[in-house]
């Protein structure tokens, strides 16, 4: 079986994955990475002129064309460097927000919807939609409180809300 992406070359030395039937024409274009001043995450971009006006476009958008208020976002992080299409999500500002993980800051849970309850000795696990906060329960254990944030999460959001990756200790080797 042929391998389905390749490997285009950016102007500024990176390889970056993509769709085989998208490499010629890609080609044909200047890309190179630039990286964000907040984040340092690369996004691979080029000039696209017209008329007198030069505007800087990703790859993304370039192969995904979203519609006006969307933008394009990779499923997997993966570098940030893999730009085949079924590893391109186009989605609204908002929605994206719900696919990304808990931020790493002094929190009582590692997991995202999950906080510890000190009088009740207990994990609170809650989901936030439309600006409306979601009580989903109270739990005797961490994973069970994210547990239950999954599934409020696929149910109220589809299959492109954010999931815990919850590891099961009665399937690791010893």
């Amino acid at each position: 079986m042929a391998q389905s992406w390749k490997y285009l070359q950016t102007k500024t030395g990176e390889r970056v994955k993509v769709d085989a039937e998208d490499f010629e024409d890609l080609s044909s274009r200047s890309w190179r990475v630039i990286y964000t001043t907040k984040t340092k995450k690369p996004s691979v971009v080029t000039s696209i002129r017209s008329g007198d006006k030069v505007r800087t476009m990703t790859l993304g958008q370039y192969l995904m064309k979203p519609r006006k208020g969307k933008l394009v976002y990779p499923r997997r992080w993966q570098g940030g460097l893999d730009y085949r299409k079924s590893n391109l999500l186009i989605c609204s500002m908002k929605e994206r927000q719900r696919m990304l993980p808990k931020r790493a800051d002094k929190s009582s849970s590692k997991y995202k919807g999950v906080t510890f309850i000190k009088s009740k000795k207990l994990w609170r696990a809650r989901i936030e939609k439309n600006g409306k906060s979601h009580y989903l329960g109270d739990f005797a254990k961490e994973d069970l409180a994210a547990r239950a944030y999954n599934r409020a999460a696929k149910e109220l959001f589809g299959e492109i809300a954010y999931q815990n990756q919850i590891i099961r200790r009665d399937n690791l080797r010893t």
